[in-house]
């Protein structure tokens, strides 16, 4: 079925770029474009197209990781206490609905006595995309937990940090890769936009922005997305595969 729907979606693209009335390559042009973009690299940039996919994913790995480290003790914090949660809670919901580009602007002031200002702001907006995905599904993971098993712990004598580690964590963890799953999802969009306002000199964001600017290369700036669009599938299906082997 996946494979008729990406079949089907080439046709319909073939149709439109045969129309000529949108400056669209064929999916043909694209496929060779995007093979040359990986195997010699772009003259202009004098990059590889998977070059530019890695420096973009070092990013987001590392403003993820930091948004895990925090988000995910947060958010076990908050289901575990009613105080901790109604002192946090407000917070977090006040800051959730404001989306990681608009952090743009204030990342780039907060970190420009820095020397590599545009990278330390690039994975402050990936930590901003990821974190409250990792906080809220978290919390809702441990709050789904089962009292019988906790009780059952404690009746066989099972402290505190016992009943968290042997009990807590691994029921909630299906619901803890739910929330690394959608933060990263979240965390590599906000990386691409954030390498397109400027200050990088790598990254697909970098790549899209650059071959715009230098002619509007249709079918590289496709490639581009391709590339987004690959990647991102490949951690979504991965991470997915992870949470039903530990759901089931």
């Amino acid at each position: 079925m996946k494979i008729a729907s990406i079949i089907l979606f080439l046709f319909f693209w073939h149709f439109v770029a045969s129309l000529k009335v949108l400056d669209l390559p064929t999916p043909l042009r694209t496929a060779e474009t995007f093979i040359k973009l990986v195997t010699v690299g772009e003259p202009v940039l004098g990059r590889t197209l998977q070059s530019h996919v890695i420096s973009s994913l070092g990013r987001v790995l590392r403003g993820s990781i930091l948004a895990f480290s925090i988000g995910i003790p947060l958010g076990i914090a908050m289901a575990r206490s009613r105080r901790f949660e109604a002192l946090t809670s407000t917070i977090i919901e006040l800051f959730r609905p404001i989306p990681p580009l608009a952090w743009i602007p204030l990342a780039y002031i907060f970190f420009r006595h820095l020397e590599n200002t545009s990278f330390y702001a690039q994975i402050f907006i990936v930590f901003v995309g990821a974190f409250f995905p990792a906080v809220l599904n978290t919390a809702t993971g441990v709050k789904s937990v089962d009292p019988i098993l906790v009780d059952a712990a404690r009746t066989f004598g099972a402290n505190r940090f016992q009943i968290l580690t042997k009990v807590i964590i691994p029921a909630s963890l299906p619901m803890i890769i739910t929330g690394v799953r959608v933060g990263l999802g979240v965390g590599w969009m906000s990386i691409i936009a954030a390498e397109m306002i400027g200050g990088s000199a790598s990254g697909i964001g970098f790549f899209i922005w650059t071959m715009y600017y230098i002619g509007g290369d249709v079918a590289k700036i496709i490639s581009g997305m391709m590339a987004i669009g690959i990647v991102g599938y490949l951690m979504n299906e991965g991470l997915l595969w992870i949470e039903r082997r530990r759901r089931y």
